[in-house]
């Protein structure tokens, strides 16, 4: 789930094109202590973990909108630890 402050602060960016966008995360990333791989599995997390919530986890129709088999999703929840959504109880 995404917070108050970071809708507020892609509200700030909305003029910006994503590849503008991604320049600027990409300069920041660049002078962090972080190793490489920890930035591309952080990021990596955050866009998926984004594209869950907007399609409530439903992977069948994740996999059909953005072209990427529902098993490859599945083995990136798995390879970055995140857990499908519990179904509610009826």
């Amino acid at each position: 789930m995404t917070d108050k402050k970071t809708i507020d602060l892609a509200e700030q960016f909305e003029s910006l094109t994503i590849k503008k966008e991604m320049k600027l995360l990409a300069y920041k990333a660049s002078h962090s202590k972080l190793y490489f791989k920890e930035i591309m599995d952080e990021f990596e997390k955050t866009l998926l973990q984004a594209i869950l919530d907007k399609y409530d986890y439903n992977i069948s129709k994740i996999s059909l909108d953005i072209k990427l088999h529902r098993n490859t999703i599945s083995a990136k929840m798995k390879k970055l630890n995140i857990k499908e959504k519990k179904k509610k109880a009826r």
